[in-house]
């Protein structure tokens, strides 16, 4: 009996120590941190502590939580506790110059009020009630930046956005995008092929996007130099662009301007001639590209199974879905690089027949600086090219589907240059007709001031409303997020060069691939099969009607059929027997294989898992018991 109120006892005492040792702990130990969540979740990247440290007078940043609203979702509990240790760590490392505050905004109270006059929007409940989760930050001069929803799918972007809202605190005069290129961004209009008239186009809705945050205005596409006010500089399919043209923006980027440039080996987008050589529809500016190591191959189309769109096609006489390996979708699972902090903020793009980049690798010698390229948006390792002049004026996507040939490697469609670079003027700017400098040789900049800041994207197309969005009588619905991933660049690029820096943490999620991998397998080999057997069709149906055309008919003026075209219907006949009956067993095999993966997984949760923590306990009850039969 006092052996077991001694052990008793012992417990009591051996918790309360910890309880006291964590208590003690909390308080003394609070100022240090350690780390060790991959990715460094709870660590703020350094472009983020240099953004916090620099305001000049102190940033208020007001987290408003309904704590009792969210009771019982342990989800948004979760997220709330998050944004507060990073609301604290920013303020932390800011020396005061960041100053955090709390307020849970009780129903019917003040603080309710205020969330509400601040832009705070609460979000409905189904109980009634209403959760408030926003974060509002102002200035010395009272300007202020709303988040109004605090969405836990969106924790992977928490430092970035804070790092944002600050770094806007800190320079709120609004930025000024200036823009050149050959199509017509903002509007205008186009002659009409068939009537030859000139017909008003509407202005991108990308570009209207920018233009409720920004100060949008466009460039001459002759300009000999980069007005003084433009930070970001978009240059959107500089077809024909001079080279004076050219100088200037090499000019802007190495004085420290920012670039968002969009290229493209065949712009669908570009019909001004609706006849034209495809390579009449390029823009590729290699002078530029080539001085910052960057190359975009001429004339070949990136083609990629695994992220192709399903079009419509005409094709073996009825209609179908098939892939066409020139339109991608890069999307959360492959393509975008989640790591970037403008691809990070999107979940999917669609681009048309879009180019690639690659290092530039000249003849003889190599660019004394390059800048170095981190992809944005990229294809999986199956991707492989295809020529531009094989799309023609109505490409067959189920034709280039069957010829198209995979590679073996990632191809990059965007990407991030970074680096110190030299000028791509290095015997001085360019000459006018008249042989006079286009610009003053003495002010001309030989290499960059400092790591430039540009975004290359070999596809002008994914700007256009019909890559990701549709119009329904003026109702107006996304299919992608390409609008969102131009305002994301542009978002990045407004703020300082440590913005720039900070990086999208890493997915927490790991989703499950293996039954989308299946499927995509199988589908692929349908394709190749469905694509096969249309190619016999249409040989065998155009055979059949060559013979008839050389026999003709009879007096009557109706076809007969010859003994060899009867053969030939019949084996067509057979074809198609055997086709269906390949596609059935296709069909069937992909089912089996998902459905025996569904097996295997319920086996392993269901019974082998439970039977290795039984195992385990026995053995571990056995060697207990053991030891306890074991004489002293």
């Amino acid at each position: 009996m006092n052996r077991r109120i001694g052990l008793a006892g012992a417990v009591v005492l051996v918790l309360a120590a910890l309880f006291a040792a964590n208590i003690v702990a909390g308080r003394v130990l609070r100022p240090v941190r350690l780390d060790l969540t991959e990715g460094k979740q709870f660590t703020l990247t350094s472009g983020s502590k240099s953004i916090a440290r620099s305001p000049a007078e102190p940033i208020d940043l007001t987290l408003y939580y309904s704590s009792k609203a969210a009771a019982g979702d342990p989800f948004t509990q979760a997220f709330a506790k998050r944004v507060r240790e990073m609301l604290e760590e920013f303020a932390r490392v800011s020396g005061g110059k960041v100053r955090v505050a709390f307020v849970d905004p009780e129903p019917f109270s003040e603080e309710e009020d205020k969330a509400m006059e601040a832009g705070v929007q609460p979000m409905q409940l189904q109980n009634g009630g209403r959760l408030y989760f926003g974060l509002v930050g102002t200035n010395s001069i009272d300007t202020r930046e709303v988040i109004p929803q605090l969405n836990p799918a969106k924790e992977r972007l928490l430092e970035y956005d804070i790092a944002r809202m600050l770094s806007s605190l800190t320079k709120p005069e609004k930025p000024v995008i200036g823009w050149i290129g050959s199509l017509q961004l903002e509007g205008g209009y186009r002659i009409d092929h068939l009537s030859r008239q000139p017909v008003p186009t509407r202005i991108f809705q990308s570009i209207l996007d920018l233009k409720s945050a920004y100060t949008v205005k466009r460039v001459a596409a002759d300009a000999a130099s980069i007005p003084d006010d433009i930070d970001i500089l978009l240059v959107v399919h500089p077809k024909g662009v001079s080279e004076t043209t050219q100088y200037a923006i090499d000019q802007f980027v190495l004085g420290g301007g920012r670039l968002l440039l969009f290229l493209d080996p065949l712009c669908e987008a570009d019909n001004e001639d609706r006849f034209a050589e495809p390579s009449q529809k390029a823009s590729n500016l290699p002078r530029l590209l080539h001085a910052w190591g960057v190359d975009m191959p001429e004339g070949q189309i990136v083609g990629d199974q695994d992220m192709a769109i399903r079009v419509m096609s005409n094709a073996g006489g009825q209609q179908e879905a098939v892939p066409f390996v020139v339109w991608l979708e890069a999307n959360t699972e492959r393509g975008l690089n989640r790591q970037d902090a403008v691809a990070g903020q999107v979940s999917r793009i669609n681009l048309a027949s879009a180019g690639s980049l690659h290092p530039y690798k000249p003849a003889e010698g190599a660019p004394a600086r390059v800048a170095a390229i981190q992809p944005v948006i990229a294809t999986t390792d199956r991707a492989g090219f295809v020529p531009a002049d094989s799309l023609g004026i109505q490409a067959d996507p189920k034709k280039i589907y069957a010829e198209f040939v995979p590679g073996k490697e990632v191809l990059t469609l965007a990407a991030r240059l970074t680096g110190e670079v030299d000028t791509a003027f290095p015997d001085g700017p360019p000459k006018n007709a008249d042989g006079s400098p286009a610009a003053d040789a003495a002010t001309q900049l030989k290499q960059s001031k400092g790591p430039i800041n540009a975004m290359v994207f070999a596809d002008a197309d994914m700007l256009t409303d019909r890559m990701w969005m549709q119009d329904f009588g003026g109702l107006k619905m996304k299919l992608a997020d390409n609008g969102d991933l131009l305002f994301a660049c542009a978002d990045n690029f407004s703020g300082s060069d440590d913005l720039i820096q900070v990086r999208a943490r890493q997915e927490t999620a790991r989703p499950f691939t293996k039954v989308r991998e299946i499927q995509r397998l199988a589908e692929q080999k349908y394709q190749a099969e469905s694509v096969r057997i249309d190619t016999e069709i249409k040989e065998t149906a155009q055979r059949i009607s060559d013979l008839q055309r050389d026999r003709g008919g009879d007096a009557t003026g109706s076809l007969l059929l010859s003994p060899e075209q009867q053969k030939e219907l019949e084996g067509l006949r057979t074809k198609l027997v055997e086709a269906r009956k390949r596609n059935r067993e296709v069909a069937f095999n992909l089912r089996k294989d998902v459905e025996d993966l569904g097996v295997t997984l319920k086996l392993v949760n269901i019974a082998l898992v439970p039977a290795a923590v039984v195992a385990v306990a026995v053995v571990v009850w056995g060697l207990r018991a053991r030891e306890r039969r074991r004489p002293a």
